[in-house]
């Protein structure tokens, strides 16, 4: 029983992390998408509109319709995604580097050194934490319950 109840939650989550053909049809018209239909193939595009059955996109050589039963996933482009990320993985990267630093040498502050390793390893980690900025900056609004 107590393994049952964790197991229903994740199952009525699925629909959540996935979403829904609705969200799809609720992009505005000339977002940046990417689609990824069923045999792999992923295409960068601008949206155009989308139906109950069919999803238009414009490319670089027009627009084109891809049925919904073809498609396995598609991603919207959220640049503040990207900028949050970055933001996020600086400040565990510099915290970590303060921490680290600190640990190189605790006894430093009693020889009148102060915390000479701290500002090094903050900048490391901070530098290590800056490529978070280099994450997608994409955010899934639909996946296929067949995936």
């Amino acid at each position: 029983m107590s393994l049952l109840r964790p197991a229903l939650v994740l199952l009525a989550a699925i629909p959540v992390f996935g979403g829904s053909w609705e969200d799809v049809q609720r992009i505005a018209p000339d977002q940046k998408i990417e689609v990824k239909t069923k045999d792999g193939a992923r295409e960068k595009a601008t949206f155009v509109s989308a139906s109950g059955e069919t999803l238009v996109m414009r490319e670089a050589n027009g627009e084109r319709s891809v049925a919904k039963a073809e498609i396995a996933e598609v991603r919207v482009h959220d640049a503040a995604r990207k900028v949050r990320h970055g933001l996020i993985s600086t400040a565990v990267g510099a915290a970590a580097g303060a921490a680290i630093g600190f640990a190189v040498c605790p006894g430093c502050a009693n020889e009148g050194h102060g915390y000479k390793y701290v500002g090094p390893g903050i900048a490391a980690g901070a530098g290590v934490g800056a490529l978070g900025f280099l994450t997608a900056s994409y955010r899934t609004v639909y996946k296929s319950a067949e995936d």
